[in-house]
């Protein structure tokens, strides 16, 4: 059976990042940095989502993101998105316009973490609405219709910078990371703030967890 994402770590802070994802409940395949990496990816399967976790965002982090994409696609592989070193805050128009030439070299959708979101966080946002169970649940498309290449800035649900980037938005994702005992209304409560800040469509999801952010947000530029 074809995983749900195959997640692909560049360096040691990526490394660090996802070693804490549980890949049975993902289900994906995790593949960490080594030197044999490329040997290994062609003998990987690829998921639906590619995610290429870049841990520098020069042009040689991104045509090894590129030619990693390009082997898991020929191993079946879907979607890429790759998932650059999170920043600090709100990046300005020059570090924006370096994120949308990211995108259009690496011909995928281009994640910028912001604040204390990391590269892990921009996995779970995007597997987990397809990979567990929730209250909220949605359709594998709508997922893949968002991932055309773009860029695309990642923040968790407490970040006050969100706001501001949901001004900018051309679509968003939510995965409002329920525990057990959640209701609808910290759905709702969602929705009705990227509602207040942007008229761009929405894709809501609620799967069920048991720690680590309430909720992440994806806003595609």
């Amino acid at each position: 059976m074809q995983p749900v994402a195959t997640v692909v770590s560049f360096g040691r802070g990526p490394n660090q990042a996802v070693a804490g994802l549980d890949a049975t409940t993902l289900a994906s395949d995790l593949v960490p940095w080594s030197d044999d990496l490329f040997a290994r990816l062609k003998r990987a399967e690829g998921g639906s989502l590619l995610f290429l976790l870049a841990d520098a965002d020069d042009d040689a982090a991104l045509a090894g993101a590129t030619k990693a994409a390009r082997i898991l696609r020929r191993r079946g592989g879907g979607d890429a998105i790759v998932v650059l070193p999170p920043v600090p805050a709100l990046p300005g128009p020059q570090a924006r316009s370096h994120l949308e030439r990211a995108s259009q070299l690496t011909g995928s959708c281009a994640v910028l973490p912001i604040g204390r979101a990391s590269w892990a966080d921009a996995v779970r946002c995007f597997v987990e609405p397809l990979a567990v169970f929730g209250l909220v649940g949605v359709e594998p498309r709508e997922i893949r219709a968002l991932l055309r290449p773009r860029p695309a800035l990642l923040h968790l649900w407490d970040d006050d910078s969100l706001d501001r980037s949901l001004r900018d938005a051309r679509d968003v994702l939510v995965s409002c990371r329920l525990r057990p005992t959640s209701t609808l209304r910290e759905v709702d409560a969602a929705a009705e703030r990227v509602r207040t800040a942007t008229a761009a469509p929405l894709v809501l999801a609620g799967p069920e967890v048991d720690e680590g952010p309430r909720a992440i947000a994806a806003v595609l530029l």
